[in-house]
């Protein structure tokens, strides 16, 4: 299970003090951003790339982080 996966010229991971968060930096930068929080209580358990998107596996669905930056249900 990833933590940290690169996705275009942007860096996601896990936070690591709170499985319910995404964070994004960009690529040489070492400065992440909180860009989404998990609903209802899911905890994020797995972030997979592919191409420009980025999967984000939850403890009850998975969601897909477009190149638009929407977050939407797979």
């Amino acid at each position: 299970m990833a933590q940290e996966v690169k996705a275009g010229a942007y860096l996601y991971r896990i936070n690591p003090s709170n499985d319910r968060e995404l964070h994004r930096a960009s690529m040489g930068s070492s400065s992440f951003s909180h860009i989404w929080s998990a609903p209802n209580g899911e905890r994020i358990l797995d972030i997979i790339a592919k191409g420009d998107e980025v999967f984000i596996s939850t403890t009850r669905h998975t969601y897909v982080r477009s190149r638009s930056g929407g977050i939407n249900l797979k």
